[in-house]
């Protein structure tokens, strides 16, 4: 008898699973992890503007998403990618899988971006300053993890090219104010007071993760032409 296939769901959080562990135990990440935390370090040395911190580490945010992406979806090499995506059921479910997990790990440093300057400072910020930033900080980690992944194998095979492409769009991203809503969260907080709008975040979280579902289904469509 043949082994019925996962559903979607239960292959897509195998993969999520997998795929961070692989990544935790390799150690892959730690890169990232100080390089944020070292800037997070720098920003909020002496206490400033709630919004104005929040703005400049969402936009820092950014580029490490960007990086923690490319790395998370270059955990495996190429014959153990297709291994992973022949247990998953197809290429589309191991994508998604790996962008879920590199979503996570994004939406972890955002976490601890909206607690440090808390800690760093002693003081508890209000509901409104916080759901500001959370919005800000998702938007760049939804950003960030869109292009790490339209960078990444299969659709850019060498490592170099890969990461200066990733470097390019983190670039893009953070100055274009037609194309990146980074760019635009980053302006709105950088202006307060007074606060931006939370409908106005949100509507800028909202176009980020419109972006990345049309990233995701364009690396899976470009993926299966180039394999």
């Amino acid at each position: 008898m043949t082994a019925s296939r996962p559903s979607a769901l239960t292959a897509v959080l195998a993969v999520v699973r997998y795929t961070l562990a692989d990544f935790l135990r390799s150690q892959r990440g730690l890169p990232q992890l100080a390089l944020y935390l070292g800037l997070l370090a720098v920003l909020h040395a002496f206490p400033g503007p709630v919004l104005q911190g929040y703005g400049a580490s969402a936009g820092a945010l950014l580029p490490v998403t960007v990086w923690l992406a490319l790395t998370l979806h270059h955990t495996e090499d190429p014959l153990q990618a297709t291994v992973t995506a022949v247990n998953a059921g197809g290429a589309a479910r191991a994508l998604i899988g790996r962008t879920a997990a590199a979503l996570l790990c994004g939406l972890a440093l955002a976490v601890v971006a909206l607690v440090w300057p808390m800690a760093a400072n002693g003081t508890a910020y209000g509901p409104g300053e916080l759901t500001d930033g959370l919005l800000a900080h998702t938007t760049a980690v939804l950003t960030g993890t869109a292009l790490g992944g339209l960078c990444a194998r299969p659709v850019i095979r060498r490592p170099g090219h890969a990461f200066a492409a990733a470097a390019l769009l983190s670039l893009v991203a953070l100055v274009s104010r037609t194309v990146s809503p980074v760019n635009g969260t980053v302006r709105l907080l950088s202006a307060a007071p007074p606060a931006p709008a939370t409908t106005t975040l949100l509507a800028h979280t909202a176009w980020a993760a419109a972006l990345l579902a049309v990233c995701t289904a364009l690396t899976a469509r470009l993926a299966r032409r180039l394999r």
